[in-house]
């Protein structure tokens, strides 16, 4: 990582994107009401109108400063996500599911820790605070879709080793495509499991005191198309789908709101109560952003250049935590995206982004 810590977001320019130039506001005021009089001169509108359109449209693009980037590591991101530390917030790591194979931990600083070899991943969930046989072991799960199974594995934080951990074989009647985080409870973790197919599965996943974990179907679920990528707030399941674009459901598995827009990897968390979906296409160099209600198009992020950090060119696969770690720009947690460009892992504190996606404009 490039960036210290200590680095403090606040002081982040954060302001309305612009083309790709990065000259002064001033110079891009005029150029802004020139193009509404000549919209008013084609079109008909009222001057006020046409510069209150042209306005709104610049306020739908934003921008945030990259707070740092990761190491490169071969094999890139398929899928990433967080591990927070909550006795020792500085001591979080952030897991990503190589493209070739298993599993990438890095720590804060953005310095790979530890490399585990095995299946390709399409999803991540983690279980930071499980307790296993009384004692707090991090647990983090995978999709593997290759052998349409769902793998876990433990985390030995002193040293930072991966273990492979025991799950009973038990497959999806529709296969494994991916999952994500539906809730940790007390000895308890329970998953959305994607199926190949219009289908999900809601498992639970304990400790019994047997020689495995102990895995529990408990509710099936009918998509309207299927799913790849999800996301979780609140009792509520994001999805994202090829054919589908991406669906908020219930509980009960009822559709709550739709947007046809393709994506291809999503996440949702709140902003200084705002709170969205932020959503990647794997090939425009903006992140998408809706209202988590109802999935209405909110703006579009483009992550521009850090203080000695090359900004975000082709976002892909995307995470967010609201979990503290540590330090200034962490305080308040974090969102990391994989550039497929130069094939590194970036975050973003979630204080700068908030004040991009909810103070300005």
């Amino acid at each position: 990582m490039f960036q210290s810590r200590w680095f403090n977001p606040v002081l982040q320019h954060s302001t309305l994107a612009r083309p790709h130039l990065r000259s002064a506001r001033s110079l891009g005021r005029p150029l802004l009401i020139a193009a509404a009089l000549s919209i008013l001169a084609s079109c008909g509108p009222t001057p006020e109108q046409a510069i209150e359109d042209a306005a709104a449209a610049e306020a739908a693009n934003r921008e945030v400063l990259v707070t740092a980037a990761f190491v490169s590591v071969q094999g890139g991101a398929a899928a990433l996500a967080f591990l927070p530390n909550n006795d020792a917030a500085s001591l979080g790591l952030i897991v990503s599911a190589s493209r070739e194979g298993g599993l990438d931990l890095f720590d804060a600083d953005g310095v790979l820790r530890t490399r585990h070899a095995g299946e390709r991943l399409s999803g991540l969930a983690t279980a930071p605070g499980f307790q296993l046989r009384g004692e707090n072991l991090p647990l983090i799960f995978g999709a593997a879709p290759d052998s349409n199974r769902v793998l876990g594995y433990a985390v030995v934080t002193d040293g930072i080793r991966v273990l492979d951990l025991p799950l009973p074989v038990t497959t999806p009647a529709d296969g494994v495509a991916g999952l994500c985080l539906y809730h940790e409870g007390v000895g308890y973790v329970d998953l959305v499991i994607l199926g190949t197919g219009a289908t999900a599965e809601i498992w639970r996943v304990r400790d019994a005191g047997g020689d495995a974990l102990d895995v529990e179907r408990r509710q099936n679920l009918t998509l309207n198309a299927p799913a790849r990528q999800c996301a979780t707030l609140d009792g509520d399941i994001y999805l994202a789908s090829p054919a589908g674009g991406i669906t908020r459901i219930g509980p009960d598995g009822v559709i709550q709101a739709e947007n046809d827009q393709s994506v291809t990897s999503l996440a949702v968390g709140d902003f200084n109560g705002s709170r969205l979906v932020l959503a990647t296409d794997g090939a425009s160099a903006q992140v998408h952003t809706f209202y988590a209600l109802d999935l209405t198009p909110a703006s579009e992020l483009t992550v521009v250049d850090g203080l000695s950090t090359p900004g975000i060119t082709q976002p892909a696969g995307i995470a967010i935590t609201p979990v503290t770690y540590g330090f200034t720009a962490y305080a308040s947690g974090m969102i990391a995206v994989f550039d497929q460009d130069d094939q590194r892992i970036k975050v973003i504190s979630n204080t700068a982004a908030a004040r991009a996606l909810v103070s300005a404009g």
